[in-house]
């Protein structure tokens, strides 16, 4: 079961790096604040390229070590060593969980879409579909959408389409309630800091790695020690189950047209090539995190598990031991968190105090 709350070496790659993976070689290579060796790190770049071949859509998060390190109960001293025990057992997590095990009102439980979230997700859309942002960013972005996707502002502008809604979405069955509900619930992440973000079980991660270094060095001095980019991949046949789905993916796993519910091509922020995960990036995805380190420069720390593998491994997955998971759970602010079955990636939320 996985827990989801969460000298140098001149071998060169076997195969050639996609552009969108920066070059490793520009930085110190380390696992647990340990330089790597020349065995060490040929495993490594033939993991990187296990997960290249197979096709597999690599992701990375911006970020701040101010804000990831309390939320796994570490102290700046307790970085590296302790910050990675926790970050490879557990794995970034969605702001929801980082909370009280208190349920506010617009927030939706990972595992349900039944009527009843469908209703909060109307309400939400329709409520920030027609919200007059301040001059920003976010305005522009929210004016040049609405032009974009004319039939759906309008279908959720109109609070008469309300019973529609939750009645074209009760039709749904399956796995293709979850589909739309992941899909609807993308669209109102990616309008970020609205006042529903907090309750959002995604976590946003990009293809575009210079749009995560621009968010993790976003307001930071030359030297600073404080950003950190996380590094992680979503494996091809899991897109839309681990992931939100795309509109995409949306219509190769359901006849969506038929269903009459308004539909978008672009989200808010297109440049961004967002990937929202579900519930955040799970340790056995992660590669591992760039961070700068004011004696050795950029350091690249890197997953352990992927020191473990064998030359048989699939790439798609690492073996990752959690039988710790909840001794790390306690120390850390997580409020709540969630597993899903290995079989068929089904999804159950829990609070930490149960």
């Amino acid at each position: 079961m996985l827990y989801k709350i969460s000298g140098k070496d001149q071998q060169r790659p076997i195969g050639r790096l996609p552009e969108t993976i920066p070059n490793f070689y520009a930085y110190m290579l380390r696992v647990n604040g340990r330089k790597l060796g020349r065995v060490q790190s040929r495993q490594f770049f033939e993991c990187v390229n296990k997960i290249y071949r197979e096709n597999h859509r690599v992701v990375y998060r911006g970020d701040k070590k101010s804000v990831v390190l309390p939320a796994f109960g570490i102290k700046e001293k307790g970085f590296p060593n302790q910050f990675n025990e926790a970050l490879f057992m557990m794995g970034p997590k969605a702001r929801m969980f980082v909370s009280s095990d208190r349920q506010r009102e617009f927030e939706i439980n990972i595992a349900a879409a039944e009527n009843d979230e469908f209703a909060k997700i109307f309400r939400m859309l329709s409520h920030l579909l027609k919200k007059e942002f301040p001059y920003s960013a976010r305005r522009v972005a929210m004016t040049g959408f609405r032009a974009r996707e004319e039939q759906l502002t309008r279908y959720f502008g109109d609070d008469g389409n309300f019973d529609d809604f939750v009645k074209r979405t009760g039709q749904l069955i399956g796995e293709h309630r979850i589909i739309m509900r992941d899909y609807y619930l993308a669209l109102l992440h990616h309008m970020d800091k609205s006042q529903y973000y907090t309750d959002s079980f995604l976590l946003s991660t990009t293809t575009s790695f210079e749009q995560a270094h621009g968010f993790a060095w976003k307001e930071e001095e030359k030297d600073s020690t404080n950003p950190i980019i996380l590094i992680g991949w979503v494996p091809k046949n899991f897109e839309g189950r681990l992931s939100a789905p795309d509109i995409r993916i949306l219509r190769n796993r359901m006849e969506v047209d038929k269903t009459g519910l308004p539909v978008y091509n672009f989200s808010f922020f297109p440049r961004q090539e967002e990937v929202t995960l579900k519930g955040g990036l799970f340790p056995h995805y992660m590669l591992g995190y760039i961070h700068n380190d004011p004696r050795k420069g950029e350091v690249l720390e890197i997953n352990p598990a992927l020191l473990q593998t064998t030359a048989d491994w699939d790439g798609v997955g690492l073996n990752i031991d959690q039988s710790s998971f909840h001794e790390y759970l306690r120390n850390s602010s997580f409020g709540r968190f969630f597993t899903v079955s290995q079989n068929d990636l089904r999804f159950e939320q829990h609070y930490r105090h149960l």
